[in-house]
């Protein structure tokens, strides 16, 4: 029996969003929820929840890795100022008070991504091909290195246990009344 397999760097973004939903556990490093699939800003990103219950943003671009950053940057905006209603909404994020974690997926690294890395320790920048194997498509997701981490000959330093991790200081408000149905519906669709 002949296997045929190609990779290929054509896609539509609907297929992407399917693939990448389909490769949560490995984006987010561990066990993950949907929460939604398409949220309603630009670049559609998705949104999950984490093993430890922190949110993640998925923002991606099948062409324009520069749309696919700036759209999930604007995009942790928004979720980090609504974070406070969408606890409400979402019991898999337990009240969680954090930034959510932004992971851009395109084909090649935005401008800058060196920079972007360094500076922000809570973006992921990936890299993906599409492998078609007969007629079904798998997704190969590729972590962006900086110069620094693909030259380093040291082996890197083990991450600290999250209980000793120091946390970012908590902000919003201390007590939100609760959400009426039609606001949580209203968040919901969001």
């Amino acid at each position: 029996m002949k296997l045929c397999t190609r990779t290929t760097n054509t896609i539509d973004a609907d297929e992407l969003r399917t693939l990448l939903i389909d490769a949560a556990n490995e984006l987010t490093g561990g066990e993950s929820r949907l929460l939604e699939a398409r949220l309603p800003w630009d670049g559609y990103p998705i949104l999950l929840a984490d093993a430890e219950y922190h949110p993640v943003l998925v923002s991606f671009d099948p062409i324009n890795s520069q749309a696919a950053l700036l759209n999930g940057l604007r995009a942790t905006e928004q979720v980090a100022t609504a974070l406070p209603w969408l606890n409400q909404v979402y019991d898999a994020l337990q009240k969680q008070l954090r930034p959510p974690r932004l992971m851009v997926v395109s084909y090649d690294p935005p401008p800058g991504a060196e920079a972007l890395l360094a500076g922000c320790p809570d973006l992921k920048l990936f890299g993906y091909k599409i492998v078609r194997i007969r007629q079904e498509a798998g997704l190969l997701l590729e972590p962006v290195v900086t110069g620094r981490d693909a030259c380093s000959d040291a082996a890197p330093e083990p991450e600290a246990p999250l209980a000793t991790r120091q946390e970012r200081p908590r902000t919003g408000p201390v007590a939100l009344p609760t959400l009426s149905d039609e606001e949580k519906n209203y968040f919901r669709q969001l």
